[in-house]
């Protein structure tokens, strides 16, 4: 979950610089909002990366203490018990949903150093 909240904040700070680096200076008002967004753009990626960085870090701790249980599956044995089923996705779609959402950071980025 780190690794996705990471990338998820990384997004909306590229947007945001994007947005930002795009809205003109035709206008007080517009010029104010441009910095604003950057501003909040730049804060974003810094929070995407404390998240990456923090996370990856002290990964250990959390990930005795965290289940993700929105895959689980509960299943009756057959003493009557209820055990939980791990996640069963296969490791190639992993790898898609976070590779997905990294080249469009990529991409972003570039597009925002470009412009």
């Amino acid at each position: 979950m780190a690794r996705v909240d990471s990338l998820l904040w990384f997004m909306l700070g590229v947007a945001q610089l994007l947005i930002g680096s795009q809205v003109g200076s035709s206008g007080v008002f517009l010029e104010l909002l441009s910095i604003l967004l950057n501003v909040s753009g730049g804060s974003s990626l810094m929070l995407g990366l404390y998240f990456l960085i923090f996370l990856a870090r002290h990964e250990k701790e959390f990930s005795e203490a965290y289940s993700k249980m929105e895959k689980t599956e509960f299943v009756r044995d057959g003493t009557g018990r209820i055990i939980d089923v791990a996640d069963k996705t296969p490791k190639a779609v992993k790898a898609i949903w976070y590779s997905i959402p990294a080249f469009m950071t990529f991409l972003g980025l570039l597009a925002w150093l470009i412009g």
